[in-house]
């Protein structure tokens, strides 16, 4: 490019007369700005959120923006998958007979290699995760491991 006749909003040209390039980019304050003011939501005279952005769907615009690039999407999955390492392991070498047959029981009925790859994925887009933990009828054992995903 010879001149600064045209430069597209986003983009490197090449500054003429030197061996430089310039790098021309939106300003960032406006392409995040979000549209409403971002204001605490009153569940009652004690207990206030924030919302997750000015239409309270940030998690949701987040997921589609990932799952529209295919190749941001296979990003996003390899560095979940990298986190995600060899999966869970429990150990039940030291553990009673009845021990090793409770936890067999409980990770054959729940789903913990999708469970923790879930986990993974919701750090890697949002950099947290929130797991509910449902309890049997006397709280003295978890019943079901469940994350609870945005989808």
């Amino acid at each position: 490019m010879s001149d600064f006749s045209f430069i597209p909003p986003t983009s490197v040209a090449t500054i003429p007369g030197t061996h430089a390039s310039a790098a021309f980019t939106t300003k960032t304050s406006e392409v995040f700005k979000e549209e409403n003011d971002i204001a605490p939501i009153f569940i009652s005279e004690r207990m206030k959120y924030i919302p997750w952005g000015g239409d309270n769907r940030m998690p949701y615009n987040i997921i589609n923006l990932i799952e529209s690039d295919e190749t941001l999407s296979t990003c996003q999955m390899f560095n979940a998958e990298v986190c995600y390492g060899s999966g869970l392991v429990y150990n039940t070498e030291q553990a009673t007979e009845r021990v090793r047959s409770e936890v067999d029981d409980f990770t054959s009925d729940n789903d913990i290699a999708s469970y923790f790859l879930g986990v993974c994925q919701d750090f890697k887009h949002f950099g947290f995760c929130v797991s509910v933990i449902i309890l049997n009828e006397d709280a003295s054992r978890i019943r079901l491991a469940k994350g609870q995903r945005v989808r």
